[in-house]
């Protein structure tokens, strides 16, 4: 069975709530000019990864190459990517907060991260990673935005001591506090902002290629894979 269009909207599985949804084409088909794949929801279990590109992409001895036509998710995915490490990619997904799933793709997406063992490693380090949220929403420059944040969520010593310092009656150093130039500064020396609300420091200890795709699949340890 091909479906032709990349369009379609029905899905051939049942899952109520995938992390992952992506459309699969027959690579060979595709080079002769016949759109033939379908969606599929992830994650599921490799049996069925191996049935669907069977029957709905058409992957046989004659044609056994397939990829990524497009895709539903927060990340950018690549076209060839190995649609059982999508699986794993899906698993993790699955066991994270939707903060972390959004921090994650973030962080991915801003250093162009798009093949399947970054991002599995960004997922799963995500708890090194060191960042500083913005109310995006607030007013003045995000520059701004960045020096309040500091102060108020890290640098607090700094905040107590601004206020400590009197100026006039009810006036403090806090009041007449360059945030803004504090904030360039920052964002200058210690990091960047990853969206409008979110600011990644420098220090953030992720590395893309620490864990192997297996060694990721071993600590999941999930039957479906």
């Amino acid at each position: 069975m091909c479906e032709q269009t990349l369009s379609q909207t029905i899905n051939p599985q049942t899952t109520t709530n995938p992390q992952l949804r992506v459309y699969v084409a027959n690579l060979g088909k595709y080079n002769e000019g016949e759109l033939c794949g379908n969606w599929i929801n992830l994650p599921t279990t490799n049996n069925e990864i191996k049935t669907f590109l069977k029957n709905q992409v058409g992957l046989n001895n004659r044609y056994e190459e397939y990829s990524i036509q497009d895709y539903e998710s927060d990340f950018n995915l690549g076209g060839y990517e190995n649609i059982y490490d999508l699986n794993l990619l899906a698993v993790k997904l699955e066991q994270m907060s939707e903060h972390e799933k959004n921090l994650a793709a973030t962080y991915c997406n801003a250093n162009g991260l798009k093949d399947t063992t970054s991002l599995l490693n960004v997922c799963h380090q995500i708890n090194d990673l060191s960042y500083i949220t913005i109310d995006a929403n607030a007013w003045g420059s995000r520059e701004e935005k960045l020096g309040y944040a500091i102060i108020d969520e890290i640098d607090t010593d700094l905040k107590d001591t601004l206020e400590q310092c009197k100026l006039g009656t009810s006036l403090t150093a806090y009041d007449y506090f360059d945030f803004e130039k504090y904030g360039r500064d920052i964002e200058i020396n210690e990091g960047y902002f990853a969206s409008g609300d979110i600011f990644i420091f420098y220090t953030s200890d992720i590395d893309p290629k620490l864990y192997t795709v297996e060694e990721v699949k071993d600590s999941l340890n999930d039957p479906r894979l």
